[in-house]
């Protein structure tokens, strides 16, 4: 499958993009592909969609969920939504001067995080944006003029932006110059073209729901059991996407998931999801803090496992080459005996 499936997808660090031809291969072992279409595939840990999207693309109808708000945006508009694609018409409201504009971009990140003409437009248009189908190109556009892989830190970008020193700037970030250089427009237009990209239906009534993971197994069902949550001892989504949250309304405390000890919480929801034919968890080694064989031990508690480890480095741009060289993603299956 063309990966140009993906480019409507909000960058993230724990996105799933290239490894997700590698996960559905494993379940086609367990679970055989002429049964997909139509079968539901649940995703627990959402994140930024690459999972349910590439599941929606395969034919599974999918039961998504995540406690974060910007997954849920996302979501929204990529896995619910089967066939409303954005127009120009829908960019121009966005401009429309609002009443109701709070101004809290320009107040609070600036210019730390925005430059002032980035946060003027941006404080209007989500005064506009209502549905997710409207607030997900805004999205969009704070990743395109704000380094993901530097979201919490200003030196890195935006203050030697502002200041105009370019050349404290790292090379891995000109585009993210050109991008702020560039009208509000035309950065719209641009994220419309690879959003609308990956708007596809695949016959089915997906959904996508927002609340604690726990609750969320317990009432919905399904095929597949896919969990992909925070991993132990990485760092925390909702500190580095704190500003983010902040715009959205939706600022929380750090998931237990990503403590030292996190791996216990997987433990605790696999206790809870039996009623799942098959289990299929995606893990990573936090660059050699985490251990795989407690991770099998632990699948294997409750039923047996087989697990494969692949080199794989996520967030290229901050990772030292160390790090690079220590990181692995594991995929591990629980299935029950026949």
């Amino acid at each position: 499958m063309a990966l140009t499936l993906f480019d409507g997808l909000p960058p993230y660090f724990g996105n799933k993009r290239k490894l997700c031809p590698v996960i559905f291969n494993r379940i086609a072992k367990f679970f055989q592909r002429e049964q997909w279409a139509g079968a539901t595939f649940v995703d627990a840990f959402l994140g930024s969609g690459a999972a349910s999207l590439y599941a929606k693309a395969q034919g599974f109808r999918v039961i998504a969920n995540d406690i974060a708000e910007r997954s849920v945006i996302a979501g929204k508009a990529l896995i619910e939504n089967n066939g409303v694609k954005l127009t120009e018409s829908d960019l121009h409201q966005l401009f429309i001067p609002n009443p109701d504009n709070q101004h809290l971009i320009e107040r609070e990140f600036v210019p730390d995080v925005f430059p002032l003409r980035h946060a003027r437009f941006l404080d209007n248009a989500f005064a506009n944006a209502k549905t997710p189908n409207q607030r997900y190109p805004l999205m969009k556009y704070i990743f395109s003029v704000r380094p993901y892989s530097k979201f919490s830190s200003p030196n890195a970008f935006n203050r030697p932006f502002e200041s105009g020193d370019f050349d404290k700037i790292k090379p891995t970030y000109l585009g993210h110059i050109k991008d702020n250089l560039k009208s509000p427009l035309e950065i719209l237009k641009r994220e419309m073209l690879s959003i609308n990209t990956s708007i596809i239906s695949n016959g089915q009534k997906n959904e996508v729901h927002k609340s604690d993971v726990f609750d969320f197994i317990d009432k919905v069902d399904g095929n597949i059991l896919y969990l992909d949550p925070p991993y132990a001892g990485t760092l925390a989504y909702e500190a580095e996407y704190a500003v983010l949250d902040t715009i959205l309304g939706d600022s929380k405390t750090v998931s237990k998931f990503s403590s030292d000890d996190g791996a216990d919480m997987l433990d605790a929801l696999l206790a809870k999801a039996e009623k799942f034919p098959l289990w299929v968890i995606s893990f990573g080694n936090a660059g050699g803090k985490n251990d795989l064989n407690k991770l099998v031990e632990m699948v294997r508690k409750y039923r047996q496992c087989e697990y494969w480890s692949f080199a794989y480095t996520h967030c290229g741009a901050m990772a030292s080459e160390e790090h690079k060289q220590q990181s692995r993603e594991w995929v591990l299956i629980g299935y029950k005996n026949s």
